[in-house]
């Protein structure tokens, strides 16, 4: 996966490499509100390119989006 570059903290910046990584913070440390529609699909589209379903592209696009709704994007 072509790498996202995210605020983990207002003074840390952490790099998101692959899919496995990124869905691990989707899940575990992905700042409020986590129910969005945006965040919602991104976990959906974690699973689907782990299972081979949609391209990771796919899912990098829904991160990004997610990530951007979140103000995290960096």
């Amino acid at each position: 996966m072509d790498p996202v570059f995210i605020w983990e903290t207002d003074s840390t910046k952490r790099t998101l490499a692959d899919v496995e990584g990124a869905a691990r913070f989707l899940l575990e440390r992905w700042p409020a509100p986590i129910d969005t529609d945006l965040h919602r699909a991104a976990r959906q589209a974690a699973l689907d390119a782990m299972n081979g379903v949609i391209f990771v592209a796919d899912f990098r696009a829904a991160f990004v989006a997610a990530a951007e709704e979140a103000g995290i994007l960096a």
